[in-house]
C-alpha cells in the first residue's frame, strides 16, 4: 500500500490505543483519501503530503504528560485537525479547555441535537443517532470555540474553532451505528482539501499478493475451524500458492455447534479440497477445561491445545522446518487483544496467546485477513467465490462454546469479592424509579414501574471508553412474570441508561419468565460433556428460529452456571446486528417471540429460563466472554 500511495496527499490518524483507529483509516480511505495510522511520537506534522489530522479515541483518560506533547506535535501545523472521544477531549485541553469526569457515562445510541451552521454536521439533520462510549468529557471549551452539537447527559458533544479548522466529537462517526458518521467524516475530509483521490485496492488482489509473498517456498499448514474466517482464508491459500501447498487440520474439539465437524468436512468435500486432516480431541479439551471458571485462562487453555495437537500433527507428517502456520485471524481480533502499542485488552483471542505469539515472532505464522474487518471478509470470500450460505452463517469462535459456556467457582468468587449470594442482588425499587423518569408517558410509566431487577452473581466482559471491564449483568422481569412490557425501544433507552448509572454493571438481560418464581441460584459449574450437549440444543433451537432472518448478523447463545430450584440451567440469547463487530446493536426480539423461545427452550430436557441481552456494544461485547 505505502507503495502504491507514493506521492499521494493524505490525513493522518494518530492512534491513542482506541478501538477504532484502523477503523478510522478504513473508512477515511474508502471515501477516496489516502490515510496512514500512526503512533503519536511517530506523527509528523510537517510532513510532505500531510492535509488533514485525525486524532483517535484511547483506553485512558488525558493526562498532563499527553496534552503537553501534542502541544509541541501541533504547534505550527496549518492544516485541519479532528479529535475523536480520547482525541476530542486531548484537542480541547492542548487549547488551553477543561476536562471532568463524567457522573454519568454514555455508552451506545446517543441523541444528538445540532447547533445551527456547524460545519462539520453540513447536510445532516439537526437531531440525529450517535453511538457514544465515555466517561470523560470536555468540560469547558478554549477560547475561540464553539459547541457544535449537544446531548442529553453531554453538553459538549461536538465542538469547532472555524478559524483554526479545529473539530472535536465526543462520539464515534467512523463505526456504523453513528447513522450520519460518513457524512461526517466526508465534511472534515472536505475541509482538507486533499488534491489526489485515492482509488481503493482490491481487496482480493492485495490479500492474495501478501499471503504468496509470506508463505515463499513452505507449506501452508492451517486449523480450519469452520468459521466464515478459516474458510475463507483457506481459498485465499489456495488462490496465493495451489491446493497442492495447503494442508489444512480440523480439530474437533468437543466445544463446536451441533453437527458442526461434520458440516465442515462435508462442505471441503463438496468443493474438491482433499488435503485435509482431522483430529477428534474432545476428551482433551474437556479434561484440561474441567474446574477452570476464569475466561481468560479458558481461552489460554484452549489456544494451547490449539498449538500441541498442531504439533503433534505436523511431527507425524514430516514436513521439517518447511512449513507456516496460517490463521484467520481478522483486526478486530488483533485489537480486542491488545495488539497495538496504546490499545487495552479486552480478551485474549486464541489466535493471540503466548504460544501463538512466540510463533508470530518467530515468523512462522501468516495472517492473511489480519487487517480486514468481518464486512470485509465477506467481501473478500464473495470475490473468491464461496458460496452465499457459508459466507452469510452466523460467526462462530474459534474456542467454540467453551467461553460460551459459563463456570462459577465459588472459592474465586469469594476470594474476589464478586459472590453476591446464591440468588444475586434484588432491587426491587428499579422499576418504579425508572417510571419516574417517563412523567410526560402515563402509559409507558405504569408498564415500567411493574418491572423489577437483580443484579445476577455471574460476570461477562464488555469494553468501555476501550477498555476491559469484567462486570455482572442486570436481570429485568415483570413483578409475576404478568403485566404488560414497556415498548421494546423503551426497554432499550432504560437499560442504556442502567448500564450508564450503575458501575456494578455492564449489560441488561430481560426475561419472561417470574424470577421470584423461579428461584433461580448460583452453583458451582465447570465445562462438561452433559453441560455442552445440553446447550448445544438449546443453541440448535434458538439459531434455527433466528437463522433466516437477514437483521440478526450473529447470536450466541450463553449457558449460566445458574439453576432453577427445579435444577434446569438458564441461557442468554445474544441476538446482534452489526456489519465489522466493532460496534453491535441488540436485535430487536420483540416480547411475544421472547416468551415463545422461552417455551421452547423449556421444552429440552434440563433448560429452564431464557435470557435475552439488550446490550448495545459498547459497553458489552458481542461474546460474554
Amino acid at each position: 500500500m505505502q507503495d502504491a500511495a507514493k506521492g499521494m496527499e493524505y490525513v493522518a490518524v494518530v492512534d491513542f490505543g482506541g478501538q477504532y483507529a484502523h477503523l478510522i483509516a478504513n473508512r477515511v480511505r474508502n471515501l477516496g483519501t489516502f490515510c496512514k495510522v500512526c503512533a503519536p511520537e511517530d506523527f509528523d506534522g510537517k510532513a510532505e503530503g500531510l492535509r488533514g489530522v485525525i486524532l483517535s479515541g484511547g483506553p485512558r483518560s488525558v493526562g498532563e504528560g499527553d496534552v503537553e506533547a501534542m502541544k509541541g506535535r501541533l504547534a505550527g501545523l496549518e492544516v485541519p485537525v479532528l479529535g475523536i472521544c480520547f482525541g476530542h477531549q486531548l484537542l480541547a485541553a492542548v487549547y488551553g479547555g477543561k476536562l471532568g469526569k463524567g457522573e454519568k457515562r454514555q455508552y451506545g445510541d446517543t441523541l444528538l441535537e445540532v447547533e445551527e451552521g456547524a460545519r462539520l454536521f453540513k447536510g445532516t439533520p439537526r437531531r440525529q443517532h450517535v453511538w457514544m462510549s465515555h466517561g470523560d468529557h470536555v468540560a469547558e471549551l478554549p477560547a475561540g470555540f464553539r459547541v457544535a452539537a449537544r446531548a442529553a447527559d453531554c453538553a459538549v458533544a461536538a465542538y469547532e474553532d472555524a478559524e483554526k479548522e479545529l473539530y472535536g466529537v465526543q462520539f464515534h462517526p467512523e463505526v456504523v451505528h453513528t447513522r450520519c458518521g460518513l457524512s461526517l467524516l466526508r465534511n472534515f475530509i472536505g475541509r482538507c482539501g486533499v488534491r489526489t483521490p485515492w482509488e481503493k485496492e482490491g481487496i482480493r488482489e492485495r490479500v492474495v499478493a501478501r499471503t504468496r509473498e509470506a508463505a515463499g517456498d513452505e507449506t501452508l499448514f492451517l486449523l480450519v475451524s469452520g468459521g466464515v474466517d478459516s474458510l475463507v482464508t483457506l481459498q485465499v491459500c489456495i488462490e496465493a500458492v495451489g491446493a497442492d501447498r495447503v494442508r489444512s487440520l480440523h480439530v474437533d474439539t468437543g466445544l463446536m455447534r451441533k453437527g458442526e465437524s461434520d458440516d465442515i468436512l462435508r462442505f471441503l468435500a463438496e468443493t474438491g479440497f482433499r488435503n485435509i486432516e482431522v483430529e477428534r480431541a474432545e476428551g482433551v479439551f474437556l479434561q484440561a477445561l474441567k474446574g477452570v471458571a476464569d475466561p481468560e485462562q479458558k481461552r489460554a487453555i484452549i489456544g494451547r491445545l490449539f498449538v500441541e495437537v498442531l504439533r503433534a500433527r505436523l511431527r507425524g507428517m514430516g514436513l521439517g522446518d518447511g512449513w507456516r502456520l496460517v490463521q484467520g485471524t481478522i483486526y478486530p481480533d488483533t485489537i480486542e487483544s491488545g495488539g497495538t502499542k496504546q490499545s487495552a485488552k479486552i480478551k485474549t483471542h486464541h489466535n493471540r496467546v503466548p504460544e501463538i505469539q512466540r510463533m508470530i515472532e518467530q515468523g512462522l505464522v501468516v495472517e492473511p485477513l489480519k487487517e480486514l474487518y468481518k464486512d470485509e471478509v465477506r467481501e473478500l470470500g464473495r470475490e473468491l467465490g464461496l458460496p452465499r450460505a457459508l459466507l452469510e452463517r452466523h460467526p462462530f469462535p474459534g474456542p467454540g462454546l467453551g467461553i460460551r459456556f459459563l463456570c462459577h467457582d465459588p472459592e474465586g468468587a469469594e476470594r474476589e469479592g464478586t459472590a453476591y449470594g446464591a440468588a444475586g442482588l434484588d432491587l426491587p425499587e428499579l422499576g418504579e424509579a425508572s417510571a419516574a423518569l417517563l412523567a410526560g408517558q402515563p402509559a409507558e410509566a405504569a408498564r415500567v414501574a411493574n418491572l423489577r431487577g437483580r443484579i445476577l452473581p455471574v460476570r461477562s466482559v464488555g469494553v468501555q471508553g476501550d477498555e476491559r471491564t469484567y462486570r455482572h449483568p442486570l436481570a429485568v422481569w415483570r413483578k409475576g412474570g404478568t403485566g404488560e412490557w414497556p415498548l421494546w425501544e423503551v426497554a432499550k433507552a432504560l437499560g442504556n441508561r442502567w448500564v450508564n448509572e450503575d458501575a456494578r454493571i455492564n449489560r441488561v438481560v430481560a426475561t419472561a419468565d417470574d424470577l421470584d418464581a423461579e428461584g433461580l441460584e448460583i452453583r458451582p459449574t465447570s465445562v462438561s460433556k452433559e453441560g455442552l450437549d445440553r446447550l448445544r440444543e438449546v443453541d440448535a433451537v434458538l439459531s434455527a428460529a433466528l437463522r433466516d432472518d437477514p437483521d440478526v448478523w450473529q447470536a450466541p447463545v450463553i449457558a449460566l452456571p445458574m439453576f432453577g430450584a427445579d435444577g434446569r440451567q438458564a441461557y442468554v440469547l445474544r441476538a446482534v446486528c452489526s456489519r465489522d463487530a466493532m460496534t453491535a446493536d441488540a436485535f430487536a426480539l420483540g416480547w411475544e417471540r421472547l416468551a415463545e423461545l422461552s417455551a421452547a427452550v423449556r421444552r429440552i430436557d434440563g433448560a429452564g429460563v431464557l435470557f435475552y441481552d439488550l446490550t448495545t456494544k459498547p459497553p458489552a461485547t458481542i461474546e460474554w466472554e
